[in-house]
Formats: C-alpha cells, sequence, structure tokens
C-alpha cells in the first residue's frame, strides 16, 4: 500500500508542498491503479482555505476520473477537518463516492462573530448568469463588512465577482468551488479547478506563445483567451491591479508554474503541476480602499 502522507500547514506561501503531493494524479486518467491510501494530519488551527480546496479538487479529480481505484483514506479525520469551512458532507459523500450534485448546490456562507466564510459552488447549473453570481455574494460582504466601510464592502465584492466570472467563463470544470474568507483586518479569497488552465485555454488563441508568455499575457488588460469578439479581458488584469494597488498577494498555480503579485513584486517561476489553476488573493481592510481602487475601477468602465 502506498501512503500520501499529508500533514503540518499549508497556506499560500507554500501550498507548492501540497500540489507536488497530489501532482502525480494527473497523469492517471482511467487508470485506476490500486494500493493507495491519503492520511491527512493537520491540526484544525492549521487548515487553510487554500489547503481544503487542493485536497478537496485533488480527491474529487482522482475519483471522478478513475485515477485510483479503491483509494482508500483516514475519513473520520478529513471530515472533522472539513468542518472548519462547512464542506465536511460534500467530502463524505466524495470518498464513499455518492451523490454529490444536491450536497454541490447547497453550500452556503457561515457568518461568525469576528470572522466569515464562504464558500460557493461556481456553475452554469447553480448561477444562470454573472449577475446572479453577484446577487449571491453581495448579501454576505454587506451584512459583514458594511458596518466597516461601504468603500470594503464594493471592493470586495469587485474581487470576488470577477474571479468567480472568470472561472464561469473559461472553466470546463463545473464543479469549481470559490471560498472567501475575512475579517476586519483581511480578505482571502481562494478559487481551484481541475480544468485547462490559462496554459491550456490561453493556448487556443496565441498558439506561437511560450507558456510563461501566456501567463504572464492573461493578467495583461484587454487580452482575452475568447476567441470571439466581445471579450475584454479585464477579469485577472483587474484583480492585479487591485491587489498591487492594495499591497496584497496574488498567488496562481497553473500547469507547471506559479505566478506571485507580492505587494506589486510579480515573479513567475516553475512548479508543481495542477491541472487546471489554483489562485489566491489576499489583501488588507483598509478605510481608503474606495480611493485606491477607484481609479481602477474607473478606467475599467472607460475601457469597456
Amino acid at each position: 500500500m502506498r501512503k500520501i502522507l499529508i500533514n503540518g500547514k499549508y497556506d499560500e506561501n507554500n501550498i507548492t508542498q501540497l500540489i507536488a503531493k497530489f501532482s502525480f494524479v494527473f497523469d492517471l486518467k482511467g487508470k485506476r491503479i490500486k494500493n493507495y491510501i491519503f492520511e491527512v494530519n493537520i491540526n484544525k488551527n492549521d487548515f487553510t482555505s487554500i489547503a481544503a480546496l487542493v485536497i478537496y479538487k485533488s480527491l474529487a479529480y482522482t475519483i471522478d476520473e478513475n485515477c485510483l481505484q479503491d483509494p482508500q483514506a483516514n475519513l473520520n479525520i478529513i471530515a472533522e477537518l472539513f468542518t472548519k469551512y462547512h464542506l465536511n458532507d460534500l467530502l463524505v459523500a466524495l470518498l464513499k463516492e455518492k451523490d454529490r450534485e444536491k450536497l454541490y448546490s447547497q453550500i452556503k456562507p457561515v457568518i461568525k462573530e469576528d470572522f466569515f466564510i464562504a464558500p460557493h459552488p461556481i456553475s452554469r447549473v447553480d448561477f444562470k448568469d454573472i449577475d446572479s453570481i453577484e446577487k449571491k455574494y453581495y448579501k454576505t460582504i454587506k451584512d459583514y463588512y458594511s458596518a466597516i466601510n461601504e468603500d470594503v464592502v464594493e471592493c470586495i465584492k469587485t474581487l470576488i465577482v470577477e474571479i468567480s466570472s472568470n472561472f464561469y467563463s473559461h472553466a470546463t470544470d463545473h464543479k469549481s468551488i470559490l471560498m472567501a474568507e475575512g475579517n476586519s483586518g483581511k480578505i482571502e479569497i481562494v478559487s481551484v479547478d481541475t480544468s485547462e488552465g490559462i496554459i491550456g485555454t490561453m493556448r487556443e488563441k496565441y498558439k506561437s506563445e511560450k507558456d510563461k508568455d501566456l501567463i504572464l499575457n492573461a493578467f495583461k488588460r484587454g487580452v482575452s483567451s475568447k476567441i470571439e469578439k466581445g471579450h475584454c479581458g479585464t477579469g485577472l488584469w483587474l484583480v492585479n491591479e487591485i491587489v498591487t494597488k492594495l499591497k496584497g498577494k496574488l498567488i496562481l498555480h497553473t500547469g507547471g508554474y506559479i505566478y506571485r503579485n507580492i505587494q506589486g513584486k510579480v515573479t513567475i517561476l516553475a512548479s508543481s503541476k495542477w491541472k487546471g489553476t489554483v489562485l489566491y488573493v489576499k489583501v488588507p481592510i483598509r478605510d481608503e480602499m474606495g480611493a485606491l481602487i477607484s481609479e481602477i475601477l474607473t478606467n475599467k468602465i472607460k475601457y469597456i
């Protein structure tokens, strides 16, 4: 029995190490390899939203794509970890290979006294259009942040809707999940899918570009992977601009690369393979959010 041991804390700074533990499954589609066990031993206080979604989507790909035959896992411990983000029922249904459709569509946000957790599915089944995405997120954000500053609400809504709409428009994985987690000091947003990834979707239109250039181009204003007219390519560019203005973090894993924007300093390096996209954004909550992003949003309106 081959054991995949997952322990310690995985956050935006070392998520590459967790991705590396699962990257082998992306080469095993349909092969049903025997004798694998996943053992997850992470302290609940150290269990982050990005780790939760990477683990969930990795296991989902493994099972849905028949990569391994009857993989084993320490289900009770993993399920208890996932109660932190109210995804435990979905996780149990996945590992027991039961129907997840109803559970998936019932994922809802949770607001507590000092923070909120808002897991949401991103699927054309659950959302008819981009406006429906905005409506579902908006109430959670407003209920938690309106007492702090209305500009904060608008900024966070913009980030979540732009990230969601980017996945909604481009991902072929119809079971993507976005997690927004915040308190009075910061907001973190994570979205994970096992679709074609940025390189794959951009390659259809920009056939001669190198992989690194495709990723860099995805963050440029006016660049879109869509061949059809009418796609302005503002989503990732706008998110990246907001992160830079607010001196936050944007980290993206796709293909075999990691793109980092840390307080405006951009690097792109080779990394562990991820089939699809892992996107993480963190920005501080600041009273001057509205003033900092007003120019960006105005430019966006003029551009479109």
